[in-house]
């Protein structure tokens, strides 16, 4: 959380206008938003940040959504993940969990579906779930 007591949230993309666009949303939420352009950006931005939740696609450079999430998980347990993706499939979705992701998001969705998922997720933390 920063000063303000508001949760900090990471967006992952490359696609920066989807970034952009998620930002926005998100900060009129109350959250604190930082931002990474892919994967391995995401894993420093996390050690130095400390995001509660990252909402992160799947199909990026460098590092993946879904090798992201297994790198947080293990390095940043109590971070919360839900992730992005124009290509859902169950067995995405079967690896996706299996890596400890909290849900996922299909493109396109709508800023109520985004701001939906992130306070179904933002409500469990702290509470074990």
């Amino acid at each position: 959380m920063d000063v303000q007591g508001r949760k900090k949230l990471l967006i992952v993309d490359d696609n920066e206008g989807v970034r952009h666009l998620v930002s926005r949303w998100l900060e009129r939420s109350g959250f604190q938003v930082l931002e990474a352009r892919d994967g391995k950006e995401a894993v420093e931005v996390t050690a130095r940040e400390r995001p509660e939740i990252v909402l992160a696609d799947i199909r990026m450079p460098k590092i993946d959504g879904i090798e992201l999430a297994r790198t947080l998980k293990r390095e940043h347990p109590e971070t919360k993940i839900i992730l992005m993706t124009a290509y859902s499939s169950p067995l995405t979705i079967s690896r996706a969990r299996k890596e400890g992701v909290d849900d996922y998001l299909e493109k396109p969705f709508t800023q109520d579906q985004v701001q939906r998922a992130v306070a179904k997720i933002a409500g469990r933390i702290g509470t074990g779930g």
